[in-house]
């Protein structure tokens, strides 16, 4: 039903506007109903074939070189319209980043990549895993030789796709140089307005500055769990476990209750919120879907932990970010930036260790209190540096494809922690399939949380209706209508800077 080939004829301006605004609607509805689609194949793994006809069709839209010459065209014309030109540009840019992704090529591989990954399944001590339990054992199993045996196991199945994602690495880099960029990651950073290099030299002063603080917690880690060396397939168990919290409470199936509560201290009913709340078996802690501001989908894993309320009120963010984002010009919400988005969610997951928060739904004595701070800033440190290892890991697998991907992830493993240790096959990580370059976005949501909490001297959202309000007018509704930066520093006064996050990471003492 699409039609933006009339756009081509019109010459009245009033006639144009509102032939492209139809025309962007139904492409909207386009990319409803294939988030319908993938929503149903992770949650019921339903294969529909509709999903390779809408990648069809979208990639013949976002590539027509007609319809870039005339959005360009009317684009010059609407310079000084400050809404169309910001619409035009968003869409424009994204039409280039679909030129690369919706590539039939590139879809091709990436699903064959994917259904090896959902497909993957093997046997230890009389029991079958996928990934989503080798994730969900690697953060929750205390059984530590457990934990080494199901990672030597992934990475043996990331060794089997390596070949079938080199070659998915070699053709986006190849699509991205004939738009006249270095590599693919260096055009997907272009896209969110950052800079990898200018990310890597703030991570390596983060790490240098907090250097103390890092080496006492590594050290307190290994003498909590007697170990010589932190491994890969320690990081998250170490970070969510240094501390056991004995909890009843801490079970999946008081998600949504919980989840309520915060909304509703917030100065709104959960009622008001369209979204649908599950847990299932996933390769991940959690995450969401916004087919639009009145369809929303939250997903965490299926355990029973302290860690599964983090992943809830993380996608939380994600899904009142989708909700109270304005959907008055749909491609400003559909083209959303994930830095933002992420930043939303880092502060909402702040609320996991309120005081009275933990008090009111789980009846968290003092003690436990602060064992769970010291969990919080045991996980914010592991996160930042598992991020940026994640995020150089794949940075390096564009800048060299031809070389051992175990090789990138082994030398990375040791340069963002300082030591040699049994890494990741990175062809095992989905999230690179499905999400590329898109680590280093946690980290700079990291800074701007600790940019809004510092500016507006909280600790978290809870019960903070006020501070909610001014991210709603100022950070969330406007969405796209301004790059991530320029909401940034309208809510905080200053552009984004990564000093509030390495003052965090520095104050986080051990005792």
């Amino acid at each position: 039903m699409l039609d933006f080939e009339r756009l081509y004829k019109i010459t009245d301006m009033k006639n144009w506007k509102e032939a492209y605004t139809e025309e962007i609607e139904k492409l909207d509805q386009l990319y409803q109903e294939e988030e319908r689609l993938y929503y149903e194949m992770y949650s019921e793994g339903k294969q529909s074939k509709k999903l390779s006809e809408i990648t069809t069709l979208k990639y013949e839209t976002m590539t027509n070189e007609r319809l870039l010459e005339t959005l360009s065209t009317w684009r010059k014309k609407l310079w000084n319209n400050k809404i169309w030109k910001r619409r035009l540009d968003v869409f424009i840019s994204k039409m280039k980043e679909e030129a690369l992704d919706s590539h039939p090529e590139v879809v091709k591989i990436q699903q064959e990549l994917q259904k090896n990954l959902m497909e993957s399944k093997f046997s230890l001590n009389g029991k079958e895993y996928n990934l989503g339990l080798v994730h969900s054992n690697i953060m929750e199993n205390p059984d530590r030789a457990i934990r080494k045996k199901l990672f030597l196991e992934s990475k043996k199945i990331g060794k089997n796709n390596e070949k079938l994602f080199r070659v998915l690495i070699q053709t986006r880099n190849q699509l991205a140089k004939e738009q006249g960029f270095m590599n693919y990651y260096h055009f997907r950073c272009s896209q969110k307005e950052m800079n990898m290099n200018t990310f890597i030299k703030e991570m390596k002063d983060i790490i240098e500055h907090s250097g103390e603080t890092l080496a006492e917690w590594n050290q307190k880690i290994m003498m909590k769990f007697g170990w010589d060396k932190i491994h890969h397939y320690d990081q998250y168990f170490s970070a969510f476990h240094f501390n056991t919290i004995q909890n009843p409470a801490f079970t999946s199936n008081r998600m949504e209750e919980v989840l309520s509560d915060i909304v509703n201290s917030l100065g709104i009913s959960m009622d008001q919120i369209p979204v649908k709340i599950e847990c299932m078996e996933i390769p991940y802690g959690g995450f969401c879907m916004n087919i639009n501001p009145n369809d929303l989908r939250l997903i965490v894993n299926k355990r029973d932990s302290y860690s599964v309320f983090l992943s809830g009120i993380h996608e939380l963010g994600h899904v009142l970010d989708g909700h109270f984002s304005s959907y008055r010009y749909p491609e400003l919400y559909r083209f959303y930036s994930s830095i933002a988005a992420e930043a939303i969610a880092e502060l909402f997951q702040t609320i996991i260790t309120d005081r009275d928060f933990l008090k009111k739904n789980f009846e968290i004595q003092d003690d436990v209190l602060t064992q769970i701070t010291e969990i919080n800033q045991l996980t914010d440190i592991t996160m930042l540096k598992m991020n940026y290892f994640h995020s150089l890991v794949e940075f390096e697998l564009y800048n060299a494809p031809e070389r051992s991907m175990q090789d990138i992830a082994d030398e990375s493993y040791q340069c963002v922690f300082g030591y040699e240790g049994e890494a990741f096959h990175p062809a095992s990580e989905m999230f690179y399939i499905e999400n590329p370059a898109f680590f280093q976005d946690y980290n700079y949501a990291l800074a701007i949380r600790d940019m809004i909490r510092e500016k507006f001297q909280v600790t978290s959202l809870y019960k903070e209706t006020y501070l909610f309000k001014k991210l709603v007018n100022t950070f969330i509704k406007p969405n796209q209508q301004y790059s991530w930066n320029q909401r940034l520093e309208k809510l905080c006064g200053e552009p984004h800077s990564f000093a509030y996050l390495t003052n965090t990471v520095k104050a986080m003492k051990t005792h």
